[in-house]
């Protein structure tokens, strides 16, 4: 009986999944959107599996983009198919491993640190908001945005607050389970495309020295996010 509710679930997931999609396929803002998504995770993957690390810290870098390429993937598979209190989470973990990977940029003696880090030294020099200030005052920010940033993931969706009431929520009546509405999928995919498509940028910026495709790629990546960019200032 389990067996057969499982499969019935599973069924039920697809079906929602073709939804979302097709909400995606009528918008061209939406179609874009998930294509720069579907660019930044190819990015991503290029260079954490397809690029020989040359050392102990690249591999490093290399498991943390595992992370976001995992967070990401799984934050697309929930999202499309109505579960977005829990694919909101996956993106304060894409925030978090990424926030990580920018200090790295410019810390890059902090790699093999934090690597053999033990439990109170991650608590004290890399913990979330650790690296949150200290990005913020590398690039002169006074206005915590990081912060604001993290604290409404974790308020809407990582913890358990009434703020996240909204996430479960379909016209006015909390859903247990999985549903679609246009509305959160397309926040949730606002969110992501921004989120992630910087992400992308930060881990791509640590491989300087890549083979020729992965440099094409890279390149191709970098130039897209420059022209969106752009259009959206």
């Amino acid at each position: 009986m389990a067996s057969a509710e499982s499969a019935e679930n599973l069924k039920h997931e697809e079906t929602l999944r073709a939804e979302s999609l097709a909400i995606i396929d009528k918008s061209a803002t939406l179609k874009e959107h998930f294509r720069v998504v579907h660019d930044a995770m190819n990015i991503i993957y290029g260079l954490t599996h397809d690029h020989p690390h040359r050392s102990d810290d690249e591999l490093t870098l290399q498991m943390l983009g595992i992370r976001l390429f995992n967070a990401s993937a799984a934050s697309i598979k929930l999202a499309l198919s109505g579960y977005y209190q829990i694919a909101f989470a996956q993106l304060r973990d894409i925030v978090e491993t990424y926030f990580l990977l920018d200090y790295f940029r410019t810390n890059k003696d902090k790699i093999a640190v934090w690597k053999v880090a033990g439990k109170r030294d991650l608590k004290e020099k890399f913990a979330p908001y650790v690296i949150r200030d200290a990005l913020d005052k590398r690039d002169g920010f006074k206005e915590k945005m990081r912060g604001e940033l993290y604290g409404r993931l974790s308020a809407y969706a990582s913890h358990a607050t009434n703020h996240g009431f909204i996430l479960t929520t379909k016209e006015n009546m909390g859903q247990p389970g999985p549903f679609v509405t246009e509305k959160l999928l397309t926040a949730w995919l606002e969110e992501m495309i921004k989120l992630l498509g910087h992400g992308a940028l930060v881990y791509a910026g640590h491989f300087e020295d890549v083979a020729p495709n992965l440099e094409t790629v890279k390149k191709e990546y970098f130039d897209m996010m420059k022209a969106w960019l752009a259009e959206l200032s």
